[in-house]
C-alpha cells in the first residue's frame, strides 16, 4: 500500500508554505485545500496530519481567504479541526461555519446561540437544529434571530416555543410596527391551533385553517356550562352595531371578552369580518344576531358587505367550542379555561318550532319551497354576500331543529 502524503512531500507546495511573501502562502493554502478535498485519504492518521497543517495556516489568512476556504470545507466531516480553527478567528468565515459547517463542536453552537445578534442568526438558520438550541434561540433579545429562527422550516419549534414566538411577534406590531416575524411564523406549516395567536395578522386562508385545527382541538371536549352574562354582553353588542355607536359597540366587546379596547377596536374594525364573525360565536351570539351585527358594522363603514361574507367563508367552523380556543389564543388568555358558550333559549317555546304540531302536519318533504324570483346572476356581488349569508344562518337554524 502506498504511503500518505503530506504537504511537506510536495516540493513546491512546501516551498510555497515558506515562502516570506503573504501571497504565496495564500496560494499554498487555496491549493493545500483543494488537495484536501479531492485526494483520498487512505489512513486517518493522514487525513488529521493535513488538518492540522491546514488549521494553522488559515490563521495567518486574510477575511477572503478565509472565507473561499470556509465555504469550501463546511460540508467536509474531515475538515471538522480546520472549520473550529476558521471559526475561532472570527469574522464572516466564521458566520459561514456556523451555519453550514456539517461538523460543528456542540459548544460552540450553544454559545453562539446565545451570544451576539449574528452569530445567534446564523446558528438559527442551520439545518441540524434540536429542540436544546431552539429554546435558547427563542429567548433571544434581538428580533432578527428570532426572525431567522421562524423563516427556518426544519427548526422543530414546538407549541409551547411557537406561542411565545407569537407574542413577541404581536409586541413588535404593536411597538414598530414590523410584521416581519408573524408573516414568518404563519407561513410555517403545518398550520395548528398556535398559529390562532395570530389570528389577525393571517390572511383567509389561513384563517380558515386555523379554525379548521381548532375545530378538531374542540371535538370530544367537555360540554361547560353556560355563562348566562354573555346573553346580556350580546344583546348589549347587537344594540350598539344596530344603533351606529362604534365605540360603545368596541367597550362592550372589550368587555365580553375581557381583553384591551384598543385589542376590541382591531376585532371589530377588520374589515373582513372574520374576526368579529369568530369572538360572537365564541360569546355564543345566535346566527341571526351575528348576521344583524356584522351587516350593521359594514353599513357604517360603507363597506361593500364585506364583513357578512365572513359566516359563509368561515362556514361550519364557527361552532362555540373552536371559536372559544381560537378567541383565547387572539386575547392572549389560552392558558386560562374558557367556558364553552351556548345560545340561552326561550324556554317557553316550541321544542322544533320550524315544524306545525298536530297530527295534521306535513311531512318536510311536502312543505312549499321558496320560490326565486332574481336569478343570483342578476344580483350584484354584495347581495350575493347578503344571500348567502342569510341562507347560511338559516340553514344552521333548521339543522339545529333536526338535532
Amino acid at each position: 500500500m502506498a504511503s500518505e502524503l503530506s504537504p511537506t512531500d510536495l516540493p513546491f507546495l512546501a516551498a510555497l508554505a515558506r515562502s516570506p511573501r503573504p501571497a504565496d502562502r495564500l496560494l499554498w493554502l487555496r491549493v493545500a485545500t483543494d488537495y484536501f478535498l479531492t485526494r483520498p485519504f487512505q489512513t486517518r492518521a493522514g487525513a488529521a496530519e493535513f488538518a492540522a497543517v491546514l488549521s494553522e495556516a488559515v490563521r495567518d489568512a486574510d477575511d477572503a481567504t478565509r472565507c473561499a476556504i470556509a465555504r469550501k470545507l463546511a460540508p467536509c466531516a474531515e475538515a471538522a479541526d480546520v472549520l473550529a480553527s476558521l471559526e475561532s478567528r472570527g469574522g464572516e468565515a466564521a458566520l459561514h461555519v456556523l451555519q453550514f459547517a456539517a461538523v460543528a463542536p456542540r459548544e460552540r453552537l450553544l454559545a453562539a446561540a446565545a451570544g451576539d445578534n449574528a452569530r445567534a442568526c446564523a446558528v438559527a438558520r442551520r439545518d441540524d437544529l434540536d429542540a436544546e438550541l431552539v429554546r435558547i434561540l427563542v429567548d433571544h433579545e434581538d428580533i432578527e434571530v428570532l426572525i431567522a429562527l421562524a423563516r427556518n422550516r426544519r427548526a422543530p419549534i414546538e407549541p409551547r416555543l411557537f406561542a411565545a414566538l407569537a407574542r413577541r411577534a404581536n409586541q413588535r406590531i404593536e411597538a414598530a410596527p414590523d410584521r416581519r416575524l408573524a408573516g414568518a411564523l404563519l407561513d410555517r406549516e403545518p398550520v395548528g391551533l398556535e398559529h390562532a395567536a395570530l389570528f389577525l395578522e393571517a390572511d383567509r386562508g389561513r384563517r380558515a385553517q386555523i379554525m379548521t385545527a381548532a375545530q378538531r382541538a374542540a371535538l370530544g371536549g367537555p360540554r361547560l356550562p353556560v355563562r348566562r352574562e354573555t346573553t346580556q354582553a350580546i344583546a348589549r353588542l347587537e344594540r350598539f352595531a344596530l344603533e351606529a355607536e362604534p365605540e360603545r359597540f368596541a367597550d362592550a366587546l372589550a368587555e365580553a371578552l375581557e381583553c384591551p379596547l384598543d385589542l376590541a377596536k382591531r376585532i371589530a374594525g377588520d374589515v373582513s369580518g372574520e374576526p368579529l364573525a369568530v369572538a360572537l360565536a365564541a360569546l355564543g351570539a345566535p346566527d341571526d344576531v351575528t348576521v344583524r351585527v356584522l351587516t350593521s358594522r359594514d353599513i357604517q363603514d360603507g363597506a361593500d358587505y364585506r364583513r357578512v361574507g365572513a359566516l359563509a367563508r368561515l362556514k361550519d367552523a364557527l361552532n362555540p367550542a373552536a371559536a372559544g380556543l381560537v378567541t383565547a389564543a387572539i386575547v392572549g388568555d389560552a392558558a386560562r379555561p374558557r367556558a364553552r358558550h351556548q345560545p340561552v333559549l326561550d324556554s317557553s317555546a316550541s321544542a322544533t318550532p320550524s315544524r306545525p304540531l298536530g297530527a295534521g302536519a306535513h311531512d318536510a318533504s311536502t312543505r312549499a319551497e321558496p320560490r326565486t324570483w332574481i336569478k343570483e346572476t342578476q344580483l350584484t356581488p354584495a347581495a350575493l354576500r347578503r344571500r348567502r349569508a342569510f341562507a347560511f344562518a338559516s340553514g344552521r337554524r333548521l339543522l339545529d331543529d333536526r338535532a
